[in-house]
């Protein structure tokens, strides 16, 4: 009989110093900074059995750095994490046709507090594509009067970056991040006319009369100011002009008549925009 209560004593006393195991509330302790004093152990530090594996737990901030807080810190010391909404849908694309971007936000329901996590980011942004220009109707936008006084300055499309695996320093970061070129959209254009000199040159001799050309707008040549698009990629049906800017003396006009994800001549790009 002896032997039992003494049992069930034991079991009631192990079962109380559990539930306080590791308790910054049980021990009362919530500290700035880093103090070592702030220790909570485990097990009943008047226990005649010690356990050897043991380790404390902390309850001062220096605790989220090292990891090794109590369970109940954050709740005891009021440390609270930054807690955000769900995110918003994606917004319309911001180019009604061809190459845009679309964003959605999300908003802080609870910002931390005394050395919680951070807030994640807020915005998101993506590009979009409204599919080709050349399948609408009904008139130009307002920004078209802009573009037929633009003068596309070009290069031939060997300068192009695009599938090129080029080793770049800035790999060696850790915060290095390699740049998309999801804004890419190509112009095809009808030649109008073409100087002489753009016949001299096997890098432009497709720029005559009658001949379709292929020229691609890459993320590094696109403008902000002009709607993420590139300088002088023209108005559909309508003639403009364009320069190569290595050949002297080649210049003309062209008309442009389609716009597409990815460039559907046989060699993909004759020409790049700068």
């Amino acid at each position: 009989m002896r032997v039992l209560i003494i049992s069930v004593l034991i079991s009631i006393v192990v079962k109380n110093c559990s539930s306080l195991q590791g308790s910054c509330r049980a021990s009362k302790k919530c500290c700035d900074g880093k103090d070592t004093d702030c220790a909570v152990q485990k097990a009943d530090i008047n226990s005649i059995i010690m356990d050897l594996s043991d380790e404390p737990c902390y309850c001062d901030h220096g605790c989220l750095d090292m990891g090794d807080c109590c369970p109940d810190f954050k709740e005891y010391c009021g440390v609270l994490d930054c807690e955000v909404s769900a995110w918003s849908s994606w917004s319309p694309c911001s180019s009604s046709c061809g190459a845009g971007t679309s964003s959605r936000h999300r908003t802080v329901t609870r910002p931390e507090s005394n050395g919680g996590v951070s807030c994640p980011d807020l915005h998101q942004a993506k590009a979009c594509s409204e599919g080709s220009c050349s399948r609408q109707q009904g008139g130009h936008s307002r920004h078209d009067s802009a573009a037929l006084r633009e003068s596309a300055m070009i290069l031939p499309g060997k300068y192009s970056q695009l599938g090129e695996d080029k080793y770049d320093v800035r790999q060696n970061l850790k915060t290095f991040r390699e740049e998309e070129n999801d804004d890419q959209y190509c112009v095809v254009f009808r030649v109008d006319k073409g100087t002489k000199a753009c016949a001299t040159s096997k890098d432009t001799k497709k720029l005559r009369r009658g001949s379709e050309v292929c020229v691609s707008c890459e993320s590094k040549a696109t403008r902000p100011h002009l709607g993420d698009r590139c300088s002088g990629h023209g108005v559909e049906d309508k003639t403009t002009r364009f320069k190569n800017v290595i050949t002297p003396g080649c210049h003309g006009r062209w008309t442009k008549t389609a716009v597409y994800d990815k460039c559907p001549c046989p060699g993909g790009q004759d020409f790049i925009f700068v």
